[in-house]
């Protein structure tokens, strides 16, 4: 009856059970019938512990095996990883950061297409550049430019701005596409950031001086609004995600005409920061292809007196530039507190 129950230890139970009955009675005949039947029920269990072990050894190689490829595989999953970190940092030096994000996030479609914006696009370049490089060592010019090019990207990054290409000295950039906060805001950035960059580039003067630059860099800058063409042109194979357009050209234009150190922007601009920066009414001027006068506009500052700029150079090398918009009421106070500490030294010494 033991025989028909199937679990292994209910058997064994049954079987003790039956074994303190038997030697309770002391009946040799079933003693004798008993402990054949234990040492049969004993060497089952035996042959049955020592399969399950070689099950549980077998069992036990697989799953090292499968930690040790696991292992492997996670390593090489980690190096590919990093592999792909260090492609992907290397690419987005080379495409918009907007751009670049979107594509490894698999939110960017590269087919040929395009489409049709109201944008405001920006260029600027440096003001006598090849006669200015004459005068530089080749390494000298790469410090320059590189130390010019990383803190006007930096400036256009923080506003939003995307950077479609470096052309030599000349950059060009835009507000609109692919992200947009609206055709006014757009036009406000795109203008706040020329002037943070024209403020930046009189620090940059007064650096490169003290470095031995006697002819630092002097950036125009032109701003446009307008309806362009932007997307993905090119080819299969090549692909360039740029703007196309009239509007293109004007910016262009009003940067050539802009005075050194100035920015100079069209009419359609203006009419979105007219309330952000005063501004000096410019000749129009008319492009081939465009039939109409362009109006422009030379900015001479921020109009908010919030926003202005506390400047001081003295031919002894001081030189201070307060961007007041960066400063709260409190720090005002401070600075304003030591400054005055600092002109009573000046006056007792």
């Amino acid at each position: 009856m033991a025989e028909e129950i199937f679990d292994l230890y209910d058997r064994e139970k049954i079987l003790l059970t039956e074994g303190a009955e038997i030697l309770k009675n002391a009946d040799p005949h079933q003693v004798h019938q008993y402990a054949e039947r234990l040492l049969d029920r004993f060497s089952k269990v035996v042959r049955e512990n020592e399969d399950l072990t070689r099950h549980s050894d077998r069992q036990e190689q697989r799953l090292f095996k499968l930690n040790r490829n696991l292992k492997n595989q996670t390593q090489e999953l980690e190096l590919q990883r990093n592999k792909l970190e260090g492609l992907s940092h290397q690419l987005a030096k080379y495409l918009p950061p907007q751009i670049h994000e979107a594509i490894f996030a698999g939110k960017y479609d590269t087919q040929i297409t395009t489409q049709r914006k109201k944008l405001t696009v920006f260029f600027s370049d440096i003001k006598d550049f090849t006669r200015t490089v004459e005068n530089l060592q080749p390494e000298a010019l790469t410090e320059y430019l590189n130390e010019y090019f990383s803190e006007m990207t930096q400036i256009a990054l923080s506003h939003g701005a995307t950077i479609d290409k470096y052309i030599g000295d000349a950059v060009m950039l835009f507000f609109g596409d692919p992200d947009s906060k609206g055709v006014r805001e757009d036009a406000r950035a795109c203008v706040e950031m020329a002037l943070q960059m024209q403020e930046q580039m009189r620090v940059l003067g007064r650096r490169w001086k003290e470095r031995g630059f006697d002819t630092p860099f002097v950036i125009r800058i032109g701003i446009n609004t307008g309806y362009c063409n932007v997307g993905n042109f090119g080819s299969e194979q090549r692909l360039s995600y740029t703007i196309i357009g009239s509007e293109v050209n004007v910016a262009q234009r009003l940067e050539a005409n802009a005075d050194p150190g100035g920015i100079l922007i069209s009419h359609e601009t203006y009419a979105q920061v007219e309330d952000l920066v005063d501004v000096e009414p410019k000749e129009s001027f008319q492009l081939k292809g465009i039939d109409r006068q362009v109006r422009s506009y030379a900015v001479k500052g921020r109009k908010n007196s919030e926003n202005q700029h506390l400047r001081l150079d003295h031919p002894s090398g001081v030189h201070i530039d307060l961007a007041m918009h960066n400063l709260n009421l409190p720090e005002r106070k401070k600075l304003a507190k030591d400054l005055q500490s600092l002109a009573e030294q000046l006056i007792e010494k």
